[in-house]
């Protein structure tokens, strides 16, 4: 543990509760089920280099104190609990690209991954993900960039989707899931929110 941290758990509390409310929110609305997604939140001053991140294996709809940890942010060394998320590389990558960053929540939307597999039967490109006529749907694509499909967990998917967050806050992973950026994790939230209401939208327009 870092040694200017008396004492990691109260440091960590606050975010914590969080990432405990979002998750509960998002699991809720079928963003993330089981196990799948990860959540982090990027610590204020005057320790603002450090981010607590969600466990490996950590269901989020249920997560406890022990489901989080604390890992510096420019090194990835491991500060108080873990192990991190398989995907805190990409969260990581992000916080290094983007000081500004406070938090970062990765989903696995239904609706989301449902229109990508359609518009991918039938032969539509991604161009057309989210295109609908209506003004909130040029509004909310306006904030989404895409990474290209690589596997999970790699240095190669942090770095895409690192490089796309510059530009937009919502980042799409195809054949994969959404990743969110803001200051608080509840503005992440949000916007994921509004994507995945769009896509459910496309959906109902496509039948």
């Amino acid at each position: 543990m870092h040694k200017n941290f008396q004492s990691a758990q109260e440091l960590m509390a606050p975010y914590v509760e969080e990432m405990r409310d979002i998750c509960r929110d998002a699991w809720t609305q079928g963003l993330l089920s089981g196990c799948n997604g990860n959540a982090s939140r990027r610590l204020p001053a005057p320790h603002e280099s450090v981010a607590c991140l969600t466990c490996t294996g950590a269901a989020k709809g249920r997560l406890a104190p022990q489901n989080c940890c604390l890992v510096e942010i420019e090194s990835a060394a491991p500060l108080y609990g873990g192990p991190a998320s398989t995907e805190s590389g990409m969260h990581l990558a992000i916080y290094n690209a983007k000081p500004q960053c406070g938090a970062i929540l990765h989903t696995h939307p239904r609706r989301l991954l449902a229109l990508s597999l359609r518009l991918e039967k039938e032969g539509q490109g991604i161009e057309e993900f989210l295109r609908l006529p209506l003004f909130e749907a040029n509004v909310w694509r306006a904030r989404l960039g895409f990474a290209p499909a690589l596997p999970p967990g790699t240095a190669e998917l942090a770095d895409a989707v690192a490089r796309a967050s510059l530009d937009h806050p919502a980042v799409w992973m195809a054949g994969h899931g959404l990743c969110s950026t803001g200051a608080t994790l509840a503005e992440a939230l949000c916007l994921t929110e509004e994507l995945e209401h769009l896509a459910a939208i496309q959906l109902l327009s496509m039948r």
